[in-house]
């Protein structure tokens, strides 16, 4: 009866897809060992690079369902003129990059097609990530978010971020993306990485790089292990002294955490600072100053793991210090 109930409810989903007319006039192609064929539109795009695409694709944590996907197109001009650069067509079980005149190399595209990718992935094993009442959207922590489960015929680029089908795709690219490493170097001499790492488009949303649970659950039902060393937690209070405040980090080594500190006196800002902090190994400290003329200091945190580029960002969180100060002694 489930399965009569999904068909049901999907089928509208996906005739609204427009499944992919097949062209002939295609630049270049290149047919992988899985049997994916690999098809450029684009005169930027030859051979050797679709080749380079499909390693790629395979870094991306992947089982049995890979051989399922039939066809990764690169289209040389915009969707329709939008922004879009990725779109997964699941009728047909293809992907298509757009823009492909403008993005002319591999790293362009990392985690647009990982995103894609993660749709291939969750329509195969998770086919019921798409309602409010599936086990996923239970541990996802949806239940009081204002996720839109209407997709199948209210569909608006606007609202991206809070349909269930994009959380559940860019979830895979944090746990199963292929990623790239951040250099230390890199963060020293600029707060680049932070802003170019791979964070969640939903960032209303409870963190799913410190969600076991869930982590678990996609472990058991793909067959397909996530990365369990990427799990990031956000910094945690733990001493509080008259100079500084104690924060332990994420208990995983190679994590990058850069706190923006904007102290207050009586409600009017003072100063701004910013701390970084890269872990050597699991369970350390780092330490916040605290400012003598301030009466409260808010903090903001960026969590990066090298080894993948993948983190997110904290909300700001206030903290006053007399209050601090009364529990810290």
């Amino acid at each position: 009866m489930m399965k009569h109930l999904l068909l049901l409810f999907s089928l509208p989903f996906l005739v609204s897809l427009d499944p992919l007319v097949y062209d002939t006039r295609y630049q270049a192609s290149y047919q992988s060992p899985e049997g994916i064929m690999f098809l450029s539109y684009s005169d930027e795009w030859d051979e050797e690079n679709l080749k380079e695409l499909y390693k790629e694709l395979i870094q991306n944590k992947h089982g049995k369902e890979i051989s399922l996907l039939q066809e990764v197109r690169i289209q040389g001009d915009s969707l329709n003129g939008s922004a879009t650069k990725g779109r997964f067509h699941a009728l047909t079980d293809t992907i298509t990059l757009y823009k492909g005149d403008t993005y002319t190399n591999v790293s362009s595209y990392r985690d647009t097609l990982s995103h894609e990718y993660g749709h291939h992935f969750a329509y195969h094993y998770i086919k019921s990530h798409h309602f409010p009442f599936s086990e996923w959207s239970k541990l996802r922590g949806l239940e009081d978010a204002p996720v839109l489960w209407d997709a199948f015929w209210n569909y608006s680029d606007g609202n991206h971020m809070w349909y269930p089908q994009e959380i559940m795709a860019d979830d895979y690219v944090l746990l199963y993306g292929s990623g790239r490493k951040t250099s230390k170097n890199d963060l020293l001499s600029s707060n680049e990485p932070f802003y170019q790492m791979t964070q969640h488009e939903n960032k209303d949303l409870p963190n799913v790089l410190e969600n076991k649970e869930l982590i678990d659950y996609l472990e058991k039902e793909t067959g397909v292990t996530p990365d369990r060393g990427r799990i990031l937690t956000e910094p945690q209070l733990k001493k509080v002294q008259k100079d500084k405040i104690t924060f332990a980090a994420s208990d995983q080594s190679q994590v990058a955490i850069k706190a923006d500190i904007t102290y207050f006196q009586d409600g009017v800002e003072l100063a701004s600072d910013e701390k970084l902090f890269i872990t050597s190994k699991g369970a350390e400290t780092f330490n916040i100053p605290l400012n003598d003329a301030a009466s409260s200091l808010e903090v903001t945190f960026k969590i990066l793991d090298l080894q993948t580029s993948a983190g997110f960002e904290t909300p700001p969180e206030k903290f006053h210090v007399d209050s601090l100060l009364s529990k810290g002694q």
